[in-house]
């Protein structure tokens, strides 16, 4: 017969085997549960990217409405999408054509964007969990009017700018100007004028509006040639909306135009216009959709007002709406410029209310309805 003190050695022993088992089971679920924290957190953070792009890729898209409003639909918004979305990567690994699905809607200026993608895991293969689908939807849309906007430079597009004609031959005759005075609407002739060449901001005194206004826009609290300069090297404007009245700028304003213009662009400028939504980078000879170029100045109309026979600016400015224009340089007597697009305030004739919220925006990401 064994003794107790050996009973007792055997049963710790046991206690001790046992303990030992229960520690390795233990062990290997702590290790099952590490491992897949870090195969969700790596999907999580895939999903986040993937979101990321497919917002970005959407923008881009609808952004076309507005950025080249006369190219064709719905190529160019296609085209505009996928180049987004197949510049990036998801967790290192390329984003491809047939991951991207793009669903333009043409009457609504909107575009959706669908980015699916296998996500290889890394310790779910020991449960036979070898990869996952990622995937990722946004929407985007480019709203019918404008609002109002923040960074406006201070400048103002008479509606006739572009007619070749004087001002006071055909501020009323929408065959020739921007936007239609009655309906609010951006008029065929305005953009038929897309990627037309122009200037913007005279230099030359012979080629002023009147005397002594260059189409300059004095913003509320400007305080001289610094705060002009400013207003266009930045974004050191009020925001302004859709029926906002602005005062004119009196003077030439040739320094601080040309530092003002230098600072934005750069001298050498940055960018060269290919065409509307093509700038070449100079420094590396990319083809961007987007520079620091591309700027809004408001629209005004002088229809329905006492400017003309004189040409004489007798009050503020009314918004009427906004030309999107690329600032291409300084050349003699003129802030050269092309026209990229238009947005008309549309039937808005009265300004918003004093410290109003503006609720459309022209650029914006929706959330679509579940079908």
């Amino acid at each position: 017969m064994r003794s107790r003190h050996h009973q007792g050695r055997d049963a710790r022993k046991r206690e001790e085997g046992f303990f030992l088992i229960v520690v390795a089971l233990l062990l290997i679920v702590l290790i099952g549960f590490v491992a897949l924290a870090v195969d969700t957190g790596v999907l999580y953070g895939a999903r986040t990217s993937a979101q990321e792009i497919a917002d970005a890729a959407a923008m881009a898209a609808a952004f076309t409405f507005t950025n080249t409003p006369t190219a064709p639909q719905p190529s160019t918004a296609t085209s505009h999408a996928l180049g987004v979305a197949t510049s990036n990567s998801l967790m290192g690994q390329p984003i491809v054509a047939g991951d991207v699905t793009v669903t333009p809607d043409i009457p609504n200026r909107r575009v959706t964007v669908t980015i699916t993608k296998r996500q290889t895991t890394y310790f779910a293969k020991g449960i036979g969990l070898d990869s996952v689908n990622i995937s990722a939807t946004a929407t985007a849309e480019a709203a019918r009017y404008a609002t109002g906007s923040a960074c406006v430079k201070p400048w103002f597009l008479p509606n006739v700018a572009l007619s070749g004609g004087e001002v006071c031959d055909d501020e009323c005759n929408s065959t020739k100007l921007l936007i239609n005075p009655t309906t609010k609407e951006v008029t065929p002739f305005g953009l038929s004028r897309i990627g037309t060449q122009f200037a913007v901001k005279p230099q030359n005194p012979a080629q002023a509006l009147a005397p002594g206004n260059f189409f300059a826009i004095e913003f509320p609290d400007s305080r001289g040639a610094n705060d002009y300069r400013d207003a266009i090297a930045f974004c050191d404007s009020p925001y302004l909306r859709c029926g906002d009245r602005v005062g004119v700028k009196t003077g030439n304003m040739v320094g601080p135009t040309v530092q003002g213009v230098n600072s934005l662009i750069g001298n050498p400028p940055r960018f060269t216009w290919i065409g509307p939504g093509q700038y070449e980078r100079v420094s590396d000879g990319k083809i961007r959709d987007i520079s620091e170029n591309v700027i809004l100045v408001p629209i005004w109309s002088s229809c329905g007002t006492d400017f003309c026979p004189s040409a004489q600016v007798k009050g503020d400015l009314i918004v009427v709406g906004y030309a999107s224009i690329f600032v291409e340089d300084v050349a003699g007597d003129y802030v050269v410029a092309r026209l990229l697009g238009l947005s008309s305030c549309g039937p808005l004739t009265d300004p918003a209310p004093s410290g109003g919220t503006v609720l459309s925006v022209p650029l914006r990401l929706v959330q679509q309805p579940n079908p």
